[in-house]
């Protein structure tokens, strides 16, 4: 064998599994020597599969492309705010839902930062009293 540098991730994983698939030895002994898990290998078999050495490179977490609120959630959104400040976006998120759009409570949450629409606690803000409300 070729000595790779440790720091081709994609080319040691690439190794250990034509090792694992064609060696005969028991996949243990594979993966105790490349120091991998069992779940990690099937997965990057799986990748493997499905996108060749590409599925082996290593991908940052996140999401894999980018993705905007369409311009009617985010209205939706802003607008549902503004007309019920009480809702929150667990609710919101719940409204979109019925509505045909799956957006996460976090995605709800940003729309509502980037727009300065967050809450601020227990108080609603300057010049609102709360000292009428039943507590």
């Amino acid at each position: 064998m070729l000595p790779l540098p440790a720091s081709d991730e994609a080319a040691l994983d690439l190794v250990m599994l034509i090792e694992g698939e064609t060696s005969g030895r028991p996949l243990d002994d594979v993966l105790a020597q490349y120091g991998r898990s069992r779940s990690t290998y099937y997965e990057k078999l799986r990748r493997f599969r499905e996108d060749g050495v590409e599925g082996l490179l290593a991908r940052p977490p996140g999401p894999r492309r980018a993705w905007r609120r369409p311009l009617e959630v985010v209205r939706f959104i802003v607008t549902t705010r503004l007309r019920h400040p009480d809702r929150g976006a667990a609710a919101i998120a719940e409204d979109l839902l019925s509505l045909g759009h799956s957006v996460s409570v976090r995605s709800v949450e940003r729309t509502l930062t980037q727009f300065g629409l967050t809450r601020r606690g227990p108080s609603a803000g300057p010049g609102h009293d709360t000292s009428s409300r039943a507590g």
